[in-house]
Parts: C-alpha cells; sequence; structure tokens
C-alpha cells in the first residue's frame, strides 16, 4: 500500500531557527484529535501496513514531534489534561468514572472564551460524559465550550465512532461554512471516536471462549462493525506481521501481570485478548488501522472545509490523539500500560505562519503543551501553574532550554485506587515503579533497546542510572505536589 511521501527536516533540541512572531492577526486555533491512536498508525511515520493521507497532508505542511506522551494513558484523564494544561490528578481526573475537572480549574474554552476567542467543543469530551448533548440535553455550554450539535439519534450505539464521527464531520463542516470569521477569532475542538472501535474487537473475537460472570461483562455482538471488524481473521487472505516485540516480557512486574489475569471491567480488552491467537492479533492491527483510514477520512473534510472557507492559512491546526493503544506489543491490546504504545501519540502542529513544512521534531512533549501553546498564541495571559510549556519554545529555540524529560501518571483500577504507577522519560531511558507487587520497578534504555523488551532495573550496571531516574522523578513530584510513594521491592 503506497501514500504520498512527504519531506522530512530532522530538528534536534538545540537546532537554531529564526523566530518571525506572531500573525498579523490572531490566528484561529483548531484542534482535531482521535481516540486510542498510536503515533505509528499513520503513514507519515513510515507505517507501511495503513494508508493515512489527510493526516499526512497535515505533517507534509507542519511539524510531526515523534516523541509525545499523553499524561495518563487512559481517555478522561488525558482529556482532562488536553483542555487544562494540569496533570490528570491535578485536574481531579484520574479514571474513566463520574469525576468532574476539580472546583476552580480554568479550561482552555474558559481562557480562550474571556479574552476574545469563540470556544466550540465538537464530539466526544469525556470528563465525565462521553456525549454531553446526550446525556444532558440542557447542557448548551460546558466549561468555557459552546457545544456544536452533531447528532439526534436515541436508538444508535453512541459508543461506536463508525456512527458518530461521520454526523460530527457533517456538522462541523457546516460550521465553518456558515462562521463569519472576521467577528472572533475561533477556537474550535473536533474530538472524533475511531480508532477507538477497536476496543470492541476483544469484546467480539474472544467472547465466545469467555465467561460471562467472569469479568460481569456483556457482548458487543449484536452491534454491526465495520467490516473487516465483523469478519473473523482466519477468513482473511492478508494480515499485517506482529510486531518484533509481540511476546510478553518473561520479567515484567507483577503489578502489570495482574491487570492481564485477574478479573477487571476496566481495561477489560487486556484480559479479553489474552486468549488470542497469533492469527486473531493479526486481525486485531488490520482492524485497527482499518479504523484509523476511517478517521483519516474524516479528518479530511474538516481540513477541506478549513481551506474553502479561508481559515486555513491563518489558523494553528494541532492534530493529537489522547493516548495510544498497545497494538499487539507485550501481547498488549489498547491502553492503561506505560508501554510505548500505549502512552506515545501522534502530534502534528501546522503553524499559522506555515513555517517548517514537514519538519520532524524529536523534542520530549506532553499533551499537557497543549493549552500553553493555545495561550501563546492567542496571546492570552495566565497566571494557572501549568504542567506543560508552549510549544514555541520547542520549535524555536531560546535560551530558556527545553524539558529534558517527560512523566505520566497512571491509575488502573476503578475499585483499587491504591494501584497507581509514575513514569518518567528522559533523552535516552524510561523509568517506571508502580504501587505494588514484585519487580515494580522497569528501566529500559530506549536507544539499544525500542521495544522495552529487557528490564534493566536489576542489573548492578545500571545501578547508577536507576537512583538518578527515581531522584529526577521525586524531584517533579515534589514540584507539582504528587504524594505517590517510591517503595521499591525486591526482585
Amino acid at each position: 500500500m503506497k501514500c504520498p511521501s512527504i519531506t522530512k527536516l530532522c530538528l534536534s533540541t538545540f537546532c537554531a531557527l529564526p523566530f518571525l512572531g506572531f500573525a498579523q492577526k490572531r490566528p484561529h486555533i483548531i484542534l482535531i484529535f482521535t481516540d486510542q491512536q498510536n503515533v505509528n498508525a499513520m503513514s507519515a511515520a513510515g507505517n507501511p501496513f495503513l494508508c493515512t493521507p489527510n493526516m499526512d497532508a497535515l505533517a507534509n505542511d507542519g511539524i510531526r514531534f515523534t516523541n509525545v506522551y499523553c499524561t495518563s494513558p487512559v481517555s478522561g484523564p488525558s482529556r482532562a489534561s488536553i483542555v487544562t494544561g494540569l496533570m490528570a490528578r491535578e485536574a481531579g481526573v484520574e479514571w474513566n468514572d463520574n469525576s468532574k475537572l476539580g472546583e476552580g480549574i480554568q479550561t482552555v474554552g474558559d481562557l480562550l472564551g474571556e479574552n476574545g476567542y469563540r470556544t466550540v467543543w465538537a464530539g466526544k469530551w469525556h470528563i465525565p460524559e462521553i456525549y454531553p448533548q446526550r446525556s444532558k440535553d440542557s447542557v448548551k455550554y460546558l466549561h468555557g465550550f459552546e457545544l456544536l450539535p452533531f447528532w439526534d439519534a436515541p436508538n444508535k450505539h453512541w459508543l461506536l465512532g463508525a456512527e458518530t464521527d461521520p454526523p460530527l464531520t457533517d456538522a462541523v463542516v457546516s460550521f465553518l461554512d456558515s462562521y463569519d470569521k472576521r467577528e472572533k477569532p475561533l477556537f474550535l475542538a473536533v474530538s472524533y471516536h475511531n480508532p477507538h472501535d477497536i476496543c470492541m474487537y476483544p469484546r467480539k473475537v474472544g467472547w465466545e471462549t469467555m465467561s460471562d460472570s467472569l469479568l460481569n461483562l456483556r457482548p458487543f455482538g449484536k452491534y454491526k462493525l465495520p467490516e473487516p471488524m465483523g469478519i473473523h481473521p482466519d477468513s482473511l487472505s492478508y494480515l499485517p506481521p506482529l510486531p518484533g516485540n509481540f511476546t510478553i516480557n518473561v520479567d515484567e512486574s507483577e503489578f502489570v501481570i495482574d491487570k492481564r489475569t485477574k478479573p477487571n471491567s476496566y481495561g477489560d480488552e487486556v484480559q479479553l485478548s489474552s486468549l488470542f491467537s497469533k492469527r486473531e492479533w493479526q486481525g486485531y492491527l488490520n482492524s485497527y488501522y482499518r479504523l484509523t483510514e476511517l478517521v483519516d477520512k474524516e479528518v479530511g473534510k474538516v481540513v477541506e472545509a478549513l481551506k474553502r472557507n479561508g481559515m486555513y492559512e491563518n489558523s494553528l491546526i494541532i492534530f493529537t490523539s489522547d493516548h495510544g493503544d498497545g497494538m499487539a506489543a507485550h501481547e498488549w491490546a489498547a491502553k492503561l500500560s506505560f508501554y510505548e504504545e500505549s502512552v506515545k501519540v501522534p502530534l502534528i502542529m501546522v503553524l499559522p505562519e506555515k513555517l517548517q513544512r514537514g519538519a520532524v521534531n524529536s523534542n520530549l512533549v506532553s499533551l499537557a503543551d497543549l493549552v500553553p501553546t493555545f495561550c501563546d498564541y492567542a496571546k492570552v495571559r495566565v497566571k494557572t501553574n501549568f504542567a506543560g510549556m508552549s510549544l514555541r519554545r520547542a520549535i524555536f529555540p531560546t535560551e530558556e532550554r527545553w524539558r529534558d524529560l517527560i512523566v505520566t501518571e497512571l491509575a488502573d483500577h476503578l475499585k483499587d485506587r491504591t494501584r497507581k504507577g509514575r513514569m518518567i522519560r528522559t533523552g535516552r531511558y524510561k523509568y517506571t515503579i508502580y504501587s505494588s507487587g514484585e519487580r515494580n520497578e522497569q528501566l529500559f534504555d530506549l536507544m539499544t533497546d525500542p521495544g522495552e523488551t529487557t528490564n534493566l532495573a536489576y542489573s548492578k550496571d545500571y545501578r547508577k542510572i536507576l537512583e538518578k531516574h527515581r531522584n529526577l522523578l521525586g524531584e517533579w513530584m515534589k514540584e507539582r505536589n504528587d504524594n505517590f510513594k517510591i517503595v521499591t521491592y525486591e526482585k
């Protein structure tokens, strides 16, 4: 499968580029994001097993970041960071439950709306209502955002992006076609559901071999899934290969093993997929890629509407996702892990000046950087102690160095809320620590072992590096008032 090639310009952390300042007018700011898209689930990233021409076109017009981490590998918490610029814990949303943003927490909708922008949210929200217009019909504004109505289908399945994404696009395109861009600059968030439909794959394919009472879940087979989601992999002649790090690590942390083996409806895809054959895992990947291609088509329609209405040239456009997907690496499905596949996401930034077209940037970036970036380009000064920084500093280096590390948090169980973890990524290494279980520390050399197959945390040769990362995490936690306990357990 061939996709249009894109020009690549590699930028190192310290590559100096001229600072050309703001566009003459405050730009429109367009945030387009998917749900559960892995950083490599894009043909612009060199993946030959899917074709995403519209995402690729954005990458060709902007900067593609390759080391972007969510603040928490689960939808609600990550989205809380996307709209606040804080860690999910700081925003008051650590789990996908009924948690709402903490009292007094301002979103980018509040911040920009108070400073002359029209702020509109379209699509999935999930903090905590997945689709507020469905669950609260009287709600027209939410945390500083005007909600864009896009669907009226009470008898349809709202948890399938195959059904919700196309009407969402139609509503967004209609809105853009009628928007009077002379009145106010626009902040528009377009939040898609796919490729999140991949969560239905383990629940469907693995259902016949699972006990209904084991996880207290219901089968999803009655919902029509997009082809080839509804096709068993044995009936397909071609399937993508399994990743090189497909096999489960022999020294995997007990905390992670428990997630695979103990009943827990929070992230049930992990348990359901544990019985997959290799062929079923290939089918999982195939379906994941096809679902990503489905949402790519929707992204293209929105970008075309921006161009048709003369908004593209004076817009800051950011494309990303809330978290990644296991993509069969370590035999892991979905999210809720610190493995690279689950915590890394795509991020493309198309500047209003359309500078650095086709650039590739390897700086360590957090999704908490989005709100500071939006405020920077909107010329809005705030006093919030953001967990992130404006990405302008990453692409136009100044005397202030860009960060040297990134932190991600994890809370993976609704009923046992003591189960938590922390991850710190530096230039070369990744260190993770969990709140319980044997082998609760992991250290990976991502330069020599990008697939995270060898845990160095218990090697005497890496003792100093391990202690350095423990200390770096401890310092970061102190700065952010994080009370997670760094307690080590023997192997």
